[in-house]
């Protein structure tokens, strides 16, 4: 009975001592989800009026007081610190500064918030800190949009849903004020089947890309590729008015043809070789139908061409428009190169729609706040 009263102690003493640890850790866990969320909404308080900065730390500490931490109420006022500044990503460091903030960082503490059993030895209440950081994307992009601009793009309001999302997409990124750049090509066109004279359009056809990289190299001179219809700029009235006019946007504008692998090969070399320094590069392409060039392995060589832009460091998002886009290579395209994958289905006015949402997911992808520290 000595031996068992003795251990038994000394069990009721470790199990106290594990349900205390527990209550700090549940206490610790409940608190940097409280500051995470404070230093998003901070954030995007930030990003929506740059120059309101109590607004965003009154985003912050607002959000932050919502959460439920612990057992004695919510975070005081008083222990919470919000802090306006930049983020270094190279540095992984914050620094508070009034001048150009894009970043958030909270610090909140949870005080006195009781023990259950260490009071036994004296030990009542704990105290736990907790810190995170939000930042703003502000580092530039080189987007190039790729367009699929077959004869299938003319049918169940295809064409019509490109003309009206596509404008508003450049707008999104416009509005963001990051200093991207913004292209445009089309797809796909053999070479020498296609005059832009013809058209009143002011597209070059591609042949910048090495024909070491096309399906037959002694055919690159005649094989598919894209249209050069807008270089990269930052003049988006521009790109609006010209390259994503409904007068350019035009169904079977090159011929037919559906050669995504061509189409992802030329948008990703013409992006590299007009690459600036230092900022990252990005496609969206979108397409409604299946890779049919190279006719005998068409899939198997925009997959091919998706590793090659992934080489690059040219990361793709991809739209599947329409209901008979092939989802499984779009989805694999993006995966290899570290995108996501976007499906606009349906038509008529629920297609418009639907490729809005895929655009808008594309632009809150690049342009979304997010936890860094």
């Amino acid at each position: 009975m000595v031996m068992f009263t003795f251990f038994l102690v000394i069990v009721i003493a470790m199990a106290a001592f594990a349900i205390d640890l527990a209550r700090v850790q549940l206490v610790r866990s409940q608190l940097q989800s409280a500051v995470d969320a404070g230093a998003l909404a901070g954030g995007l308080q930030l990003k929506r009026d740059p120059d309101d900065a109590e607004a965003a730390r009154a985003a912050a500490e607002r959000f932050i007081q919502m959460n439920q931490v612990g057992f004695s109420g919510n975070v005081a006022a008083a222990a919470i610190d919000v802090e306006l500044g930049q983020w270094e990503p190279d540095a992984q460091r914050f620094y508070a500064t009034d001048e150009n903030p894009y970043s958030v960082r909270v610090l909140a503490r949870k005080e006195d918030e009781p023990y259950s059993f260490a009071q036994i030895f004296g030990r009542t209440t704990f105290t736990v800190p907790r810190q995170a950081v939000a930042s703003v994307p502000t580092a530039p992009l080189d987007i190039m949009m790729v367009l699929d601009l077959s004869s299938s793009m003319g049918s169940q309001g295809r064409i019509e849903a490109l003309r009206e999302a596509s404008p508003e997409f450049v707008s999104t990124i416009r509005d963001a004020d990051k200093e991207d750049f913004v292209g445009v090509m089309g797809y796909g066109v053999r070479k020498d089947d296609y005059d832009p004279d013809d058209y009143a359009s002011p597209g070059i056809v591609y042949t910048a890309t090495p024909a070491s990289l096309f399906p037959d190299p002694s055919e690159a001179a005649t094989d598919w590729a894209g249209v050069l219809e807008a270089p990269l700029t930052d003049d988006y009235d521009a790109l609006i008015r010209t390259a994503l006019s409904p007068a350019a946007l035009q169904a079977r504008k090159y011929g037919g043809g559906t050669p995504i692998g061509a189409a992802i090969r030329d948008g990703a070399h013409c992006v590299d070789a007009n690459n600036r320094e230092d900022v990252d590069m990005l496609m969206v392409l979108m397409s409604d139908g299946h890779a049919n060039k190279p006719s005998s392995n068409g899939d198997g060589y925009a997959r091919q061409m998706a590793a090659y832009a992934a080489d690059l460091g040219v990361k793709i998002h991809t739209i599947s428009l329409g209901n008979s886009a092939d989802v499984d290579l779009m989805t694999d395209i993006a995966a290899i190169t570290g995108g996501r994958h976007f499906d606009a289905s349906g038509s008529g006015s629920v297609l418009t729609s639907s490729l809005r949402e895929a655009y808008r997911g594309i632009a809150n992808d690049i342009n979304r706040t997010t936890i860094v520290e």
